[in-house]
């Protein structure tokens, strides 16, 4: 499967459903929205009650939480395509996996995201990474681009253990810290949250290296997803606990390859 450099907007589903019903002027409201605003006050209901109403008749008729059309439209106006600014520009790629898009974004030193678009807190990473580079977003298929893709294909035909990209995760201190140690759980292996926290010689930071873990803007690559709890439950990931559960079955042989 190549890799796709396309505006994110191709994700948003149509309105026109939701405008044949009685939730036409909302409808018509945040088609014209560029950005909608995060909070609901911000937006023109009467009422909680409302509010309430407007959420479970949008899924039913849209096919998608509210919530997430509103982050996926916030999203689509952050990477919407501009002249690049310059050659620190932030190059963006959509790559397709057998467990849904994901995107991908490249700093001059190496991968900073690999994401599915339904985190919910894509949008806060992205502004991270354009504070911390200082730089906008440029939708670009490049050679690295199609490099992680195929990667990613070998991967999920269980044919690819670790990975050749370059990374450049953004993070404090501390957050590297973990976030290394994450690279060296072998594939087809879990641990704790208290085991890694041993590992980096803070076994009373069990807490920050949770919390570390769930900053991770690179999956799959930075194995997050190979940290259970103590008692073998899956504990939360961004992408969902179904993915999670994918990839760990994936990668211990539990399951069929998924390309």
């Amino acid at each position: 499967m190549p890799a796709i450099a396309a505006p994110l907007s191709a994700l948003l589903p149509s309105l026109v459903p939701l405008q044949a019903t009685r939730w036409q002027p909302y409808a018509q409201w945040l088609a014209q929205q560029v950005s909608p605003p995060k909070s609901y006050r911000a937006h023109p209901l009467a009422s909680e009650a409302e509010l309430q109403a407007l959420k479970k008749d949008f899924e039913k008729t849209v096919g998608i939480t509210l919530g997430r059309y509103i982050r996926l439209q916030r999203i689509a106006h952050l990477l919407a395509p501009r002249p690049p600014e310059g050659q620190q520009a932030l190059e963006v790629a959509w790559l397709q996996t057998p467990l849904g898009p994901m995107l991908a974004v490249f700093s001059p030193q190496g991968l900073s995201l690999l994401e599915f678009p339904e985190r919910k807190m894509l949008e806060t990473e992205l502004l991270a990474l354009q504070k911390a580079f200082g730089s906008g977003f440029i939708w670009r298929e490049t050679a690295r681009s199609r490099a992680l893709q195929q990667e990613l294909v070998e991967y999920f035909a269980g044919a690819r253990p670790t990975f050749a990209t370059a990374l450049a995760p953004v993070g404090t201190p501390f957050q590297q810290q973990v976030w290394r140690q994450l690279q060296t759980i072998p594939y087809g292996q879990t641990r704790s949250y208290r085991q890694q926290a041993q590992a980096i010689g803070k076994p009373q930071a069990v807490r920050a290296v949770a919390a570390s873990n769930g900053q991770n803007k690179i999956a799959i690559l930075i194995p997050c997803h190979r940290v259970i709890g103590s008692d073998g439950r899956l504990t939360g990931y961004a992408g969902g606990l179904e993915r999670k559960k994918a990839l760990l079955d994936l990668e211990s042989g539990a399951s069929a390859t998924l390309f």
